[in-house]
């Protein structure tokens, strides 16, 4: 895709305010898209959003705009609010990135999370949701759409020193998979990026350590990959890992799977016109 074809577009980004979320907010907006994002540090956001005017209204910009809406993606109302806001401001919104995630929020012995786990509540239960969503507003308006997942390296591994949350990267391919095969003959597409380490906030401690050994994957090439995720039509319900190179995963690792998906045809069409024959609130 041409830069030239960013322009207008309307892009809504979880977890926006650092690390890989704050490098595509920059990037998309650098292209001409029109930008909403989210983060839980008002702060963050804030500066953000006023070093890219200040960037605008000194002419090192595109006339594209970026705004930030702190938000708990956890929270079912919240996600609508958000497409609320970028219709009012822009216009519906065309793709969504998923890069919001936190690591272990608890360990194995000193665990008081009873009603729930927050690494599952916000790295696959917000995820769901904002999938869910996304998807219910393409079809609202009736009109082409993108949703990017964000995985990892530990959804393909296991991860002994923090398990809730390969457990969620694993879900999220998972996730991916099913709505992207769902979809596939239509102009809605559910693609997800699996970088190896990158070299963001969440990235500490012992874990720089094993990252610093095993090789960081440039900040740069894990962007790439996601405006391939985004750009590339042919893509629907993919893996893109990101390692010394970009990766795209084969969709059946084993024949038995793609029969699997075979038989299920007939029941996937009629799942997929039903929800595209109705009408959303």
């Amino acid at each position: 895709m041409a830069p030239l074809e960013f322009s207008g577009k309307v892009i809504l980004i979880y977890g926006g305010t650092s690390g890989i979320g704050k490098e595509l907010v920059n990037r998309l907006v650098t292209l001409g898209a029109n930008v909403i994002f989210t983060g839980t540090n008002k702060e963050k956001g804030s500066a953000l959003e006023a070093t890219l005017s200040s960037k605008k209204q000194a002419g090192n910009l595109s006339s594209a705009e970026a705004v930030f809406c702190q938000c708990d993606a956890t929270d079912w109302a919240s996600h609508g609010k958000l497409y609320t806001l970028a219709e009012e401001r822009f216009g519906p919104v065309d793709t969504t990135v998923i890069v919001a995630g936190i690591l272990e929020s608890s360990d194995l012995l000193n665990d008081d999370e009873q009603e729930s786990y927050r690494t599952i509540d916000i790295n696959l239960t917000a995820a769901a949701k904002a999938n869910r969503v996304a998807i219910q507003h393409f079809l609202k308006h009736k009109r082409p759409g993108c949703i990017v997942n964000t995985s990892s390296i530990y959804g393909f591994c296991g991860a002994p020193l923090a398990p809730l949350y390969t457990a969620t990267k694993h879900a999220i391919i998972g996730l991916t998979r099913s709505y992207g095969s769902l979809f596939r003959s239509t102009d809605i597409r559910v693609n997800c990026v699996a970088p190896h380490f990158v070299d963001t906030p969440m990235v500490s401690g012992q874990s720089r350590k094993v990252a610093s050994a095993l090789g960081m994957v440039p900040m740069t090439r894990c962007i790439e990959a996601y405006m391939q995720a985004i750009q590339d039509k042919t893509l629907n319900g993919d893996i893109l890992t990101v390692a010394d190179k970009i990766i795209i995963e084969p969709r059946y690792t084993a024949p038995y799977y793609e029969h699997l998906d075979d038989l299920c045809y007939e029941r996937k069409q009629g799942v997929l016109d039903q929800l595209l024959k109705h009408e959303p609130l």
